[in-house]
């Protein structure tokens, strides 16, 4: 999976769970300035690991340093790289 089709789980995430109003440039926002505590960010995960039906966990110590510093975009790159190497793995 790439990372535009993981950034469309993304803003389907936004736009249910969170209710804004546009996602048009979620790419470039900061991870921080919408997944603002802990629980947030385990939600988030949880809802892409289901909606790319993984059979593991995205592990959040992987991607978890990585959120204080990435925009969005960059995290949809990041994830895509971590399924591509996953796949290979198995």
């Amino acid at each position: 999976m790439d990372a535009d089709q993981i950034m469309a789980l993304m803003q389907k995430y936004f736009s249910e769970k969170k209710s804004l109003a546009s996602v048009e440039n979620l790419g470039a926002q900061p991870v921080t300035s919408l997944l603002t505590d802990s629980l947030d960010v385990v939600d988030f995960l949880m809802f892409l690991e289901d909606e790319l039906q993984l059979k593991t966990e995205i592990d959040l110590t992987q991607f978890g340093p990585s959120l204080m510093n990435r925009n969005f975009g960059e995290l949809a790159g990041e994830i895509s790289r971590w399924l591509v190497d996953n796949q290979m793995a198995k």
